[in-house]
């Protein structure tokens, strides 16, 4: 199976001797991965211009937008206890399929690991870890919706699963969209477009933005 390309470069927002943020273009890996059709991520392309960068948190393959790498291991070590403490903020971009008939809402489903059919995600009530993610329509579309996720918990395709289990999948999604919703886009449409941090040392909140590309 040929892998699609990135989507772009990778753009950066902000350095400084602590701490390095980038906008990730989608169909780039975070960190290496165990298939070999997917060579290049993110990390070592950072590493290339700045050999000290040490990833902090992940973004799925598909998934473009904010990241906060670390220069060191106190910096790293500091921010990774604000994203297990939830102590960040993180806001999204998706258009997803369909129009919900709300304006605003939560999803609390708890996910695991789907283990024959990795690296997908399922909701599981007795073995599933706790996932809240709240949505918000922008835009409404003919067959579509422009929604703001902000995810509460950080659980792997948190986002993705929870709109699908909505019934409104994100667009373009190669796991967990119908056929119809994948065909409507050329790239999953899901956007970290809003990383809030509290930086490592001078303990400044800091606040990133990145449009989302569509």
């Amino acid at each position: 199976m040929k892998l699609p390309p990135p989507t772009g470069e990778i753009k950066y927002i902000y350095n400084d001797n602590q701490i390095i943020i980038v906008d990730k273009p989608g169909n780039l890996l975070s960190v290496p991965g165990n298939n070999p059709e997917k060579p290049d991520c993110l990390i070592h392309l950072v590493q290339e211009r700045f050999p000290d960068a040490l990833i902090v948190h992940r973004l799925d393959f598909s998934t473009s937008g904010i990241m906060a790498l670390a220069r060191n291991r106190e910096s790293h070590r500091e921010l990774s206890r604000q994203f297990q403490d939830r102590e960040t903020k993180k806001i999204y971009i998706a258009i997803i399929y369909g129009r919900p008939d709300k304006e605003s809402g939560e999803v609390d489903l708890p996910l695991r690991c789907d283990w024959e059919r990795r690296p997908r995600q399922i909701v599981d009530h007795i073995q599933g870890k706790p996932s809240q993610t709240l949505w918000t329509i922008l835009e409404r579309f003919e067959d579509s919706c422009r929604v703001e996720l902000t995810p509460i918990t950080g659980r792997s395709h948190q986002l993705r699963v929870h709109m699908q289990v909505m019934g409104h999948p994100i667009l373009g999604d190669e796991f967990y969209a119908h056929e119809k919703a994948f065909a409507m886009a050329d790239r999953l449409y899901l956007h970290a477009k809003e990383l809030v941090i509290t930086h490592p040392t001078n303990k400044n909140r800091m606040t990133f933005n990145s449009d989302a590309p569509f």
